[in-house]
């Protein structure tokens, strides 16, 4: 596994090669996978996961992203070298004005991660089991992101996080990151939790506030 010296330029550089061609006539994800390698699971699923960073649902492309998360994650998980996505989603182009902000985005996010990321806890980051379990963590916020949400706000942020953290963990070589992944899936979780009861709570009161007041009063 390459070290943290060697992932940084990796990342900088495709983040690069991105842009340029987000610029011109754009990249498709299945370019890009093949332009990265093996590298191209958690860069990737980073790249996808920044535009949900957000409160607002993206519509159907929560469901394209999601998916592509929960394939990208499984084939990790399982241990492949190189990713293949679906034709729907491989072909999406990165082009145009809002892929170069979600470009510009991503470098400001790893700008940021660096000021406190460093190799630590190398084994959550080191070996096949680690590149495993970080695939699981990938797969599993693509299905909590891919879960309809009636348009509820936050229901994409908080996995997205998780996936966002599992990424930066993996290709920054911080240990540190794969934790806190793991606790905005946490969070995650606790909120689909609490929207739900909230819905089920709230769906009897008026359930019975209707039965309450459409009853025909006793002649």
């Amino acid at each position: 596994m390459p070290e943290q010296s060697q992932s940084i330029p990796i990342i900088d550089h495709a983040l690069e090669h991105f842009s340029r061609h987000a610029s011109g006539d754009g990249i498709t994800l299945n370019d890009a996978l093949t332009h990265l390698g093996s590298g191209g699971f958690c860069f990737v699923a980073f790249l996808l996961a920044v535009p949900f960073v957000q409160p607002i649902p993206l519509g159907p492309l929560t469901m394209i992203c999601g998916m592509s998360f929960m394939i990208i994650g499984g084939q990790m998980a399982r241990g492949k070298t190189n990713a293949t996505l679906p034709k729907k989603a491989g072909n999406l182009l990165i082009h145009g004005h809002l892929w170069l902000k979600v470009i510009g985005f991503c470098r400001g996010i790893l700008k940021f991660t660096r000021r406190f990321t460093k190799a630590r806890y190398s084994i959550l980051v080191t070996g096949e089991r680690a590149e495993r379990f970080v695939g699981w963590l990938i797969l599993i916020g693509g299905f909590l992101l891919a879960i309809p949400g009636a348009y509820l706000p936050l229901n994409n942020f908080f996995p997205a996080l998780m996936i966002i953290f599992a990424c930066i963990g993996w290709l920054e070589r911080d240990g540190l990151m794969i934790i806190i992944s793991l606790i905005w899936g946490g969070v995650t979780l606790l909120y689909f939790a609490a929207v739900t009861i909230a819905l089920v709570f709230f769906g009897n009161q008026i359930a019975t506030w209707i039965g309450l007041t459409g009853k025909i009063p006793a002649q």
